[in-house]
């Protein structure tokens, strides 16, 4: 596994279980009415849930025996408190909505539509009461009491008026507040009961469940890439720890005096040095295979390439050397 693709599964086993560490601090939270206390227990809540995350990869790959046991079983109480706490947040959502939702749709329209009617009567009353006012108006002309007769229709006529204009405004108001109503939706509705309710289960054993198989995973995984390098660092011998049979070989072939080795490792620098020109940049130089070419040994041909790497020829990179 790739240390990016590693990184980020950590990272997201963090985040799902930063959603149940927030759960059970909220839970415990809300069951204490000191809010001090409830502060303190909510931080305590916080670290027992990071703490159960961490247990499960403890418990399998380092610890055994009854501490193995014991640490498994803390895991096991924590995990049910931490699932109990995201299961009763969901349901409690889903249920406060419905209920909501059954009661706006019962009681408010209900309510509504009795004020509805209310103000209908009151619109009906004041109608009358304006028919009623222009009557006693007629009369009161014919007897030659004409600004008597004003007087009454505008006071009649602006009371009526002002509290017309507010009872529609009611009734309006309340008509789209019904409509309103009606065109909700409550959270899972379409959902059976008990769907919902192994839905929201289901979801919060998964927060529980994944951030401990990512994390015991990764764990299991580095250790893994690690046991291959060291297994493969110690079959792939380098120049600088050539093996006993490449230091006799390299002796045999060429001894090493000032007249024969400088002379020698010239000739051969100059082979390597042709080879490394007719590369493009960037191509990769084998030590083991030019060294098995020119027939020498591992550590000699290392101390070529160093030479050949002072000159600019060939530079060493993270997979070896390569032409320049």
């Amino acid at each position: 596994m790739s240390k990016k693709l590693s990184t980020l599964l950590v990272a997201i086993a963090f985040l799902l279980s930063s959603v149940t560490a927030i759960s059970v601090a909220l839970a415990m939270y809300a069951l204490i009415d000191d809010k001090r206390l409830a502060l303190l227990f909510a931080g305590a809540a916080v670290l027992l849930d990071i703490f159960k995350y961490l247990a499960w990869p403890v418990a399998i790959r380092v610890l055994r025996g009854t501490s193995a046991v014991l640490t498994i079983g803390c895991a096991l109480m924590l995990s049910v408190v931490s699932g109990w706490a995201t299961y009763d947040r969901l349901m409690t959502s889903i249920s406060v909505s419905k209920a909501t939702h059954e009661a706006m749709t019962t009681e408010r329209v209900a309510a509504l539509a009795s004020m509805a009617q209310k103000d209908s009567a009151l619109i009906s009353q004041l109608d009358k009461e304006i028919s009623d006012a222009a009557a006693q108006a007629n009369d009161l002309r014919a007897r030659g009491m004409v600004s008597r007769a004003l007087e009454l229709e505008e006071s009649v006529g602006t009371r009526t008026a002002t509290q017309r204009a507010q009872a529609l405004a009611r009734i309006n108001a309340g008509s789209l507040e019904i409509a309103h109503i009606k065109s909700a939706v409550a959270k899972a509705s379409s959902l059976p009961p008990l769907f919902a309710q192994f839905l929201c289960l289901g979801f919060a054993m998964a927060l529980e469940v994944v951030p401990a198989l990512i994390l015991a995973g990764v764990r299991s995984s580095v250790r893994h890439d690690r046991h291959d390098v060291v297994s493969a660092a110690s079959e792939t011998p380098s120049f600088d720890t050539a093996s006993q049979p490449d230091r006799e070989s390299e002796m045999l072939e060429t001894p090493k005096t000032a007249e024969t080795l400088p002379d020698s490792n010239a000739e051969i620098l100059k082979i390597l040095v042709a080879q490394t020109k007719k590369l493009a940049p960037g191509s990769p130089v084998k030590i083991k295979e030019f060294a098995k070419n020119s027939r020498i040994g591992n550590l000699r041909a290392g101390t070529i390439f160093k030479e050949a790497e002072s000159l600019g020829v060939i530079k060493k990179t993270t997979i070896g050397y390569v032409a320049t």
